[in-house]
């Protein structure tokens, strides 16, 4: 079986950041759960990351290449490339997709 390197890129990294720091003014114990079962969910990516659906937005315009999880409300997005899986962004689905997308693009994209 392949194994992939995962990586986590700096906004994908203050995303998580910004939402734990959030979800702890008020629920500690929350957070601490959510941010446990999201970083788990991305350990997993190392086996089989093309298991996760691709990103309906983008698939639209026929990028394939970017995925994600889904641990509602929150969608975990990230790029396969070659034997390596960067995760680019955890996202409140409650918020608009292609406005937070469009945010991290005018902000430098994506960085590894």
């Amino acid at each position: 079986m392949k194994t992939y390197k995962v990586f986590w890129t700096g906004g994908a990294a203050l995303d998580l950041e910004e939402i734990i720091d959030y979800i702890s003014k008020d629920r500690i114990s929350s957070a601490i759960s959510i941010y446990k079962i999201i970083k788990s969910k991305c350990f997993l990516l190392k086996n089989n990351p093309e298991r996760y659906r691709i990103v309906p937005e983008l698939q639209v315009l026929r990028v394939t290449n970017y995925r994600e999880i889904v641990y509602s409300p929150y969608r975990i997005v990230y790029k396969l490339a070659d034997s390596e899986v960067y995760i680019i962004a955890v996202v409140d689905s409650r918020r608009d997709f292609e406005t937070v997308i469009f945010n991290r693009i005018l902000r430098g994209g994506p960085s590894r």
